[in-house]
């Protein structure tokens, strides 16, 4: 299928006419249909703007369909496994092996242009790249014009500068690399949260409320990630009080969790895995230092947490969250019943000394 039938095709699903889709993208209607016809091709700054409102990947209006590109990419995607920073260097040398291969026969798919990035990144700060500083930079910006020209995932865009920002600092380049740490969000206000305004300026009130609610529910995973790096910089500093600290931290973490959970009967999955990985830490680092008043309040939480996350699985219908995304945005696979009850088995050991 060429670029023109998937333009018109995802059109048509739509229920646009040429005239509104011409509209939407900033076009004309000739234009369109010179499209459609194969007879002209969108040019590469359209190929995003049409992506989002036909709202489909860049990779299927490039026609990327067939079932050996659906196979490798999915291969190389579950051994990335997400948007988290990748820090293990025989990872991001593997990774990046793979993914490069893809990328030079695909250079139009973001996915696998920030996956080169990353691990190009990650493989010359820990000194595996046997490279000139301008040829580094001048690959990451390969790297980068291909994620910035094709992706519309505002995690990857953002992720991107990030990644930019470091490769130049890297380098040296502070003041460079300052420049594109400015073109990430502020807390004031995340790329989804600015779009809910919008929709809301414009009446769309179910979708303001949808956007705001992810903006929300990835400030709540964020929140409780900086406290646990806060701990983890602090255990890695060798404080001769780091344990106390750490543990500390961790308790704070917990407060943060259950505030983020106090908004409906609904309760979101990845905050769940969060606090029964917590409880359950917690009730053994108590136990080793004595604390047992401690350890057994937070094994009665974990307690409850369990049930109260058991009866949801059980009961799902009619339930709700004043302020997250139903559904969630993550796998479920930290927060199935074997999981949640080995995180309860451990703690259990832990507390079998002093009870």
């Amino acid at each position: 299928m060429t670029i023109g039938q998937t333009i018109k095709l995802y059109r048509k699903e739509k229920g646009f006419t040429q005239g509104q889709l011409a509209e939407l993208i900033g076009v004309s209607t000739q234009a369109i249909s010179k499209w459609e016809t194969d007879t002209g091709m969108p040019d590469i700054s359209q190929i995003v703007p049409l992506a989002k409102v036909l709202q489909v990947s860049t990779d299927k209006l490039l026609g990327h369909t067939d079932e050996d590109f659906e196979r490798e990419l999915e291969h190389i995607k579950s051994y990335h496994g997400g948007i988290n920073l990748i820090s293990d260097a025989e990872k991001a040398g593997n990774l990046y092996e793979m993914s490069l291969k893809f990328f030079n026969k695909y250079p139009d798919v973001p996915d696998i242009a920030l996956n080169c990035l990353e691990c190009y990144v990650e493989l010359f700060a820990k000194r595996q790249l046997n490279v000139q500083d301008k040829v580094f930079l001048e690959e990451c910006e390969r790297y980068s014009n291909s994620i910035f020209r094709y992706e519309n995932n505002p995690d990857n865009i953002c992720k991107t500068y990030y990644l930019m920002a470091r490769a130049h600092d890297l380098c040296g380049e502070t003041g460079k690399s300052e420049s594109l740490m400015q073109n990430l969000p502020y807390i004031y206000g995340d790329r989804e949260y600015w779009e809910a305004e919008m929709a809301y300026a414009d009446g769309k009130y179910d979708i303001a409320l949808e956007k705001i609610k992810r903006s929300f529910a990835l400030k709540a995973r964020f929140a409780a990630r900086s406290i646990r790096l806060a701990a983890r910089i602090t255990k890695a500093r060798g404080e001769s009080d780091a344990a106390e600290k750490c543990v500390a931290l961790n308790e704070y973490m917990l407060r943060v969790i259950d505030a983020f959970l106090s908004g409906g009967d609904y309760l979101p999955h990845r905050q769940i895995y969060q606090k029964t990985s917590l409880l359950s830490g917690l009730v053994v680092e108590h136990v080793k230092r004595g604390n047992k008043e401690k350890a057994l309040i937070h094994m009665q939480d974990l307690y409850d947490t369990r049930e109260m996350y058991f009866e949801f699985l059980d009961h799902p219908e009619n339930k709700h969250c004043l302020m997250f995304v139903e559904g969630d945005m993550d796998r479920y696979r930290d927060t199935t019943r074997d999981e949640i009850n080995e995180r309860v088995a451990r703690a259990e050991e832990a507390i079998k000394g002093v009870v």
